[in-house]
């Protein structure tokens, strides 16, 4: 069913495609083909793009920071361009993440998620997430992508199944220090989702906040190809994708995060659990998950 113009709003806000920055390019269920390899002028950056071996860019896209496990890029060139730059190198293109055109109203309902959009690349067991925003003048935000377990249980979900969880941006309080953690992920059992769960800053780390619930957002996609890829279809058909569902919690929601030594006031990291969810369309099976997260940056605020 194609949506109306509320209704496409709606999809937004509730985080069906919660992502934007990337120039359109429509996919496939088979997951996207490989960037081009032929001649993008890319090369190392002067020397100075030392965060992920192997990802070439031109002279004129400049690495703005960089850690361990981030670098940020921007340039003067459009996001399509910036994109294929990126998949040229010794990285594979493997998920990507596109939309349709988007109006101003629509893509600042989407600005909270982190107003990102873009690539799953590998090269050898290593996975990165290129963020890509702003159109024409294009940033990429290339961050690192831990696989590990990721558990979905209730109803027919497949339990304990390995997988990736990319972390798009963690913003943090100010004056609180909670955080707001958003994430997208995929497993091998063809089950990936999206959301965004509150933390609220505790005496030894972060807790899930329980109380407002309005907080988390969490949708689940039964798949045949990629997660990204085949939102990326229902995107530019703006309706749900088969197999796709909202979580809400349910009378019994419970949650807890468990953050690895020493990072909660730098770069937050560890697990999220959370119980008790239900399918806001049947209300049936109780649905439980676990995913990790690692925030490679954080976006203070207010």
């Amino acid at each position: 069913m194609t949506a109306s113009k509320p209704h496409r709003a709606l999809l937004l806000a509730a985080g069906l495609l919660a992502m934007a920055g990337l120039v359109a390019c429509t996919g496939d269920d088979e997951g996207p083909t490989m960037g081009n390899r032929g001649d993008t002028g890319a090369s190392s950056a002067g020397g100075g793009l030392t965060t992920f071996a192997g990802l070439y860019v031109s002279a004129d896209v400049v690495p703005v920071t960089q850690t361990e496990t981030q670098v940020t890029l921007a340039s003067a060139r459009p996001c399509q361009d910036l994109s294929k730059m990126l998949a040229a190198g010794q990285w594979r293109l493997i998920d990507r993440l596109t939309y349709g055109k988007l109006s101003d109203e629509e893509l600042a309902l989407i600005a909270g998620f982190g107003g990102v959009a873009g690539d799953l690349l590998q090269r050898g067991d290593t996975l990165v997430f290129a963020g890509l925003e702003g159109g024409s003048a294009c940033t990429a935000t290339v961050s690192t992508v831990p696989r590990g377990e990721i558990k979905l249980e209730g109803g027919d979900l497949p339990g304990t199944t390995p997988g990736w969880v990319a972390t798009t941006r963690c913003y943090r309080s100010k004056s609180s220090g909670d955080l707001i953690v958003s994430v997208y992920f995929d497993t091998d059992a063809k089950v990936g989702g999206q959301g965004q769960v509150s933390l609220i800053k505790s005496s030894d780390g972060y807790t899930v906040d329980t109380e407002d619930t309005s907080s988390i957002t969490l949708s689940l996609l039964r798949h045949k190809g990629r997660y990204l890829n085949t939102m990326s279809a229902g995107y530019a058909r703006m309706s749900q994708p088969e197999g796709f569902v909202e979580l809400e919690p349910g009378d019994s929601f419970s949650g807890t995060a468990t953050l690895q030594e020493g990072t909660a006031d730098k770069l937050p990291a560890g697990e999220i659990v959370l119980t008790g969810l239900l399918d806001s369309n049947t209300y049936d099976a109780e649905i439980d998950i676990s995913l990790r997260f690692a925030c490679s940056g954080v976006v203070e605020t207010n």
